[in-house]
This record gives C-alpha cells, structure tokens and sequence, in this order.
C-alpha cells in the first residue's frame, strides 16, 4: 500500500507556489492498465485517498518546539531532488535478482560538474551483485568526483525518533570504481545512489 504525507488542497495564487508531479497506473507490457482503463482509474482513486487520509501523520520531518529529525521518507525524497529540469539517461543493470529492484537514471548539472545519477532500490532481504552499463554517455566518468550513497539499516522497521534522529539516514562515500560499466554490491532493502561525475 502507498502512503503519502501530502494533502490535496486549494491553494491561493498570492501564497507558496506548489509543484504536483504527474501520477498514474501503467504497465509497459500492455496489461491491464493498458491506455487508461476502469482498473487502472480505480487504483489512482485508491492511491489519491491515501494521501487525504495520511496528510498529518507520518510526516517527512517530524519536530516539537526544541528539535526535530528527517523520516526515511524524508531522507529517500532527497535522492529525488535533482530530478526537475534532469533528463532520463538509459543504463542496463544485470542481476540474478531483477524482479526485487527498481531502478532509473538521470545526467543533472551541480554548478560546473554534470552527473549521471542512477537510483535503485532492493526491495530483497538478501544482497545484490549487479552491474551497471550506461552507454551514450558524452564524456568519460571521473571516478574521483563519482560518489555513491546508501539509505539502509539493519532492520526493515526501523524508524528515526528524538533519541535517535539519524538511525536511518543515508551514507555517502567516494566510488573510486566508478566507470560506464560497474559491478556493485546492493545491500537488503536498500536505496542505493550512484553519482557518476563526468569529465
């Protein structure tokens, strides 16, 4: 089931503008969604009454008067940050495992430096040998510039709370391998980052 913590709302022109993103219900395959059928309407219909019934609680940042922490939510919507305005980059990822991973890849711009950034999410209890090839790519990968970040803990249900705010937040460290094919280790249930820096 998906849960959202935003909630529908009018809002007046004269306050804080708000971006809403597209959502819907397809299948790539031709299956039941097909262009937009009853099922695939009705599945919206569900998801759009979870963000009503979920407005208030669980919240990306949770806070009272003197302190406040980041969700995982919170934490898993800062990889998305770059995506406005980034263009869909295609890359090939071989594993075993491909049914438990969901992946996309991105080339966005930070001041000078452009990157290719691939997302991928293990949904399996178990670790992941996978590579990844991105070809097309314009330029070579600096692997010194490269980075690769990680949102995992050592227990699915695991929450953030004030006693401790950064028990699950994501890890950053230098991908030294880093290069337009790669093998890597996913970790069990994961949101893994790599940032590809282009020379």
């Amino acid at each position: 089931m998906l849960h959202s913590g935003m909630k529908i709302v009018k809002y007046s022109s004269r306050h804080t503008k708000v971006f809403v993103s597209e959502y819907a219900v397809n299948n790539d395959k031709g299956g039941d969604a097909g262009n937009g059928s009853l099922l695939a309407s009705l599945a919206e219909a569900a998801f759009l009454t979870g963000l009503e019934k979920n407005s208030w609680n669980p919240d990306a940042i949770v806070f009272n008067s003197w302190q406040q922490y980041g969700t995982p939510s919170y934490w898993m919507q800062t990889y998305f940050r770059e995506s406005s305005g980034s263009a869909i980059h295609p890359v090939t990822i071989s594993s075993s495992y491909f049914d438990l991973l969901a992946a996309s890849a991105i080339t966005w711009q930070d001041n000078e430096d452009i990157f290719l950034r691939v997302k991928i999410v293990n949904f399996g209890p178990s670790a992941v040998n996978l590579t990844i090839s991105s070809s097309g790519l314009q330029a070579g990968v600096n692997a010194a510039k490269s980075t690769v970040t990680v949102l995992t803990s050592s227990n699915l249900l695991d929450e953030n709370s004030f006693s401790e705010p950064n028990k699950v937040v994501p890890v950053t460290r230098e991908l030294l391998n880093a290069a337009q094919e790669m093998q890597f280790l996913l970790l069990p249930f994961s949101l893994t980052s790599f940032d590809l820096a282009m020379f």
